[in-house]
């Protein structure tokens, strides 16, 4: 019999955990669905041309098909229904067009979230990762699917937290110096917008403001938040 090893493997390891908010740039019929009535749990459907179905509160059925959900039958105070309009034609789901739509899960992700939740029109991701590049990785992923990610919590494996996780202690400096001018107006007017705020300003109404499309600001906040991501989890020594 193998002797047992000396320490749990996970307590050196470079393990990380990162929590971060999700929201959408383009227009999201899932969004809007969970802004309105709250999903309490999205299904991903077995088959790429099958419809995604969703648990959300009990309310008026037309409501619901006016936004594209077809309630199907009611359990206690919540209503499954089957999302038709989200069923992928040609790799894109056809509604919104999008070939990394949420209501068909997260291949498009380098690893899966192991936990995540809704809340109003935002969905809150946890990830587990071998290492912060892969955490960076993610983050990358969801800006080139139309995303803004906004990390709210990154946690360091450790040696003093009993299951292996504790926060990092370390203060993280971020040169915003290595952003351009131009990407630093545009994160800048997304903050004091409060683009990032749960109830915000769209990010076609920050583009207008702007002057710019929005395929235009999606790109500008996606390299922000990737440079500042990279410096957060790789600073100089």
């Amino acid at each position: 019999m193998s002797s047992p090893a000396s320490s749990d493997p996970l307590a050196n390891s470079n393990a990380v955990h990162a929590r971060v908010v999700v929201r959408p740039v383009r227009d999201c019929p899932v969004t809007r669905l969970a802004g309105e009535f709250g999903i309490r749990e999205l299904v991903t459907p077995g088959e790429p041309d099958r419809a995604p179905q969703v648990v959300v509160e009990s309310v008026p059925e037309e409501r619901l098909v006016s936004l594209g959900a077809h309630p199907i039958v009611r359990a206690g105070d919540g209503t499954v229904c089957r999302l038709p309009s989200l069923a992928r034609t040609d790799g894109e789901a056809t509604a919104c067009g999008h070939g990394s739509c949420l209501a068909h899960g997260f291949g498009f992700l380098p690893i899966d979230p192991y936990h995540m939740r809704w809340e109003g029109d935002v969905l809150r991701c946890s990830f587990a990762a071998l290492d912060t590049r892969e955490i960076e990785r993610v983050i990358g992923a969801f800006g080139h699917a139309d995303y803004v990610v906004e990390l709210e919590q990154l946690i360091r494996a450790g040696d003093g937290s009993p299951d292996g996780i504790s926060a990092a202690s370390e203060t993280v400096l971020l040169d915003i110096d290595e952003l351009t001018d131009r990407q630093r107006e545009v994160a800048r007017a997304a903050v004091e917008r409060g683009y990032f705020d749960t109830d915000g300003p769209s990010a076609a109404d920050i583009a207008e403001e702007l002057g710019i499309a929005k395929a235009t600001l999606s790109e500008h906040l996606r390299v922000v938040q990737s440079e500042l991501v990279r410096q957060a989890f790789d600073p100089p020594e």
